[in-house]
């Protein structure tokens, strides 16, 4: 664990509290709504608390009294970062660095009075399962941070919570509950119950998740880890796949079928999780809502219960979701993104209105110069063109799975649920692809999941037949259309601009003749665009 000081290359600021009772009349000058200027004061605070020589119960009495507004400001900071693009602004980037380093510092705080548990001091000697619970916490809380930008947990995260559980079994607290403010369902958890939320978390794979999931799943997790124990013996055999945990290691969750056992190994029994996930699944499916069940109000149908499908897979079927083998793979891909750039590059020329032949610059320079200069044709292909970038295809699947690994030194942002186009070496075809998951790894590189879409898109122009979109106007706007594919059964369907879709919608398809469609059913509902199911009238 990591109790190191504070380092001295930072310029301490005066502590503006010496104890709980004047920490709590200092909070109330605190700027709450300012959240980035009152982050910087607490981390200014803490830092400077725990170079100070406190008495470990009156340091911990005043990190109990920061606790509170310390969430809410790091609760209010996520909105800066959670789910922004891949790699962060500077903006961005900035705000999830000092969200992480306020963290640490409160860590280092709480750990400062794990120390003085730890050395025997008589003061907070009864408070050992609270302190450790804190810090537990904190590392689950930093863990979260990370999955909200697709960031992969390091090993050191992992080691420090490994480390705390073990800690809390060794002095047999680690089933004891005790008040925590942060469980908004129930007020009581203790060490075991943080501890399994951060591996179910890991478990469920958020990098898959939007941000949105996440919410719902880290809510759901608050009143479900009770239901899950930690074992040191193998539990018996089970239509449950086996998972466990190293206490010594420095990764996650485990697939325990071929593990050995060993003392430091910690086995998952999800019985009792897996029966109330089926038991919540089948009364969403009688028409209970998620509301009824304790889900929350803002939870819809029928996104919550394929939620709650996929976390019974990820959970109690682990490693089952894929369904088939995937090949390794050496090739090389161009990736492009969204509908523009998807668009110039299956016609390889500008988008233009239909029934014109120039764009408003190039009539100016025809008007002027009597031909189109270098300088229109670079810019009209940079607009519709974007980010051509290299990829390494990792993995792939018969059905369209693709492993992807983009280096670090790319420049255009990726964001899950993005429209991808992918065009492979050794084709010359570009096909769609939707953005699964997410994972930026230590080293700068992103890995990404995407699922393509069955067949070869075709470039075309749509606009509105009977409703305004944003934007208004008659012209038309690029689209895809996907043709129906007998093998997955997949009817036609159209790519559009984000907020296009509404069932019953007419759009004017411009191909090599005028059509009008009817919008039918949504199929995606995508960062940067909608896919739709289509008849033509």
């Amino acid at each position: 664990m990591n109790t190191r000081p504070v380092s001295s290359q930072r310029e301490l600021q005066p502590l503006q509290f010496t104890d709980s009772a004047s920490c709590k009349q200092w909070l109330a000058t605190l700027p709450l709504t300012n959240i980035p200027q009152a982050q910087q004061i607490l981390a200014a605070q803490l830092a400077s608390l725990n170079a100070e020589a406190l008495a470990p119960l009156e340091r911990l009495k005043v990190l109990e009294a920061l606790r509170e507004p310390l969430a809410f400001v790091q609760g209010e900071a996520v909105k800066k970062y959670a789910g922004k693009p891949l790699p962060l602004d500077p903006a961005g980037r900035t705000a999830w660095d000092k969200s992480v380093a306020l963290w640490q510092e409160a860590a280092r705080g709480y750990q400062l009075c794990l120390k003085a548990f730890r050395e025997a001091n008589l003061a907070v000697a009864p408070h050992g399962a609270l302190i450790c619970l804190r810090c537990l916490r904190i590392t689950g809380q930093v863990m979260l941070d990370h999955y909200r930008t697709y960031r992969q947990v390091g090993p050191a995260l992992w080691k420090t919570l490994h480390e705390l559980y073990a800690l809390a079994e060794q002095h047999g607290f680690a089933r004891i509950r005790v008040s925590d403010v942060f469980e908004r369902h129930d007020p009581d958890t203790s060490c075991a119950e943080a501890y399994v939320q951060a591996l179910l978390m890991q478990l469920a794979n958020p990098f898959a998740f939007s941000v949105r999931q996440m919410e719902f799943v880290n809510r759901w997790l608050e009143k479900w880890a009770n239901l899950v124990s930690l074992c040191a013996q193998p539990l018996p055999t089970s239509a449950i796949t086996p998972v466990a945990v190293d206490l010594a290691g420095s990764t996650g969750t485990l697939f325990a079928a071929a593990l050995e056992p060993q003392p430091n190994l910690r086995y998952l029994d999800l019985e009792q999780l897996a029966r109330a996930l089926r038991q919540t699944i089948n009364l969403l499916k009688q028409g209970q809502t998620p509301a009824q069940l304790g889900l929350g109000d803002e939870a819809r149908q029928p996104g919550c219960e394929s939620l709650l499908k996929l976390l019974f897979v990820q959970w109690c079927r682990a490693g089952s979701g894929r369904g088939e083998v995937r090949l390794g793979s050496e090739e090389r891909a161009m990736v492009c993104f969204g509908i523009h750039a998807v668009h110039y590059h299956v016609t390889g020329k500008a988008f233009r209105q239909p029934g014109t032949s120039l764009s408003a610059r190039e009539e100016n320079d025809m008007r002027t110069f009597g031909h189109i200069t270098s300088r229109t044709e670079r810019m009209l292909i940079s607009q519709e063109s974007g980010t051509l970038e290299s990829w390494a295809i990792l993995n792939q699947s018969a059905s369209g799975f693709l492993c992807m690994l983009r280096q670090p030194e790319a420049q255009a942002c990726i964001a899950h649920n993005q429209l991808l186009g992918v065009r492979r070496a050794a084709s010359r075809l570009f096909y769609l692809g939707l953005v699964q998951w997410l994972r930026l790894e230590e080293s700068g590189e992103i890995n990404v999941g995407v699922r393509l879409f069955p067949g070869v898109p075709q470039a075309i122009a749509v606009r509105p037949a009977n409703f305004n979109p944003a934007g208004g106007g008659s012209r038309y706007e690029r689209a895809l259309l996907l043709p129906e594919v007998p093998a997955p059964a997949t009817p036609a369907t159209v790519v559009l601009p984000t907020g296009w879709f509404q069932a019953g919608r007419f759009v004017e398809v411009h191909t090599e003749r005028r059509q009008v469609a009817k919008l039918v059913a949504l199929l995606e509902k995508g960062r940067d665009f909608d896919r739709a199911t289509i008849t033509i009238v």
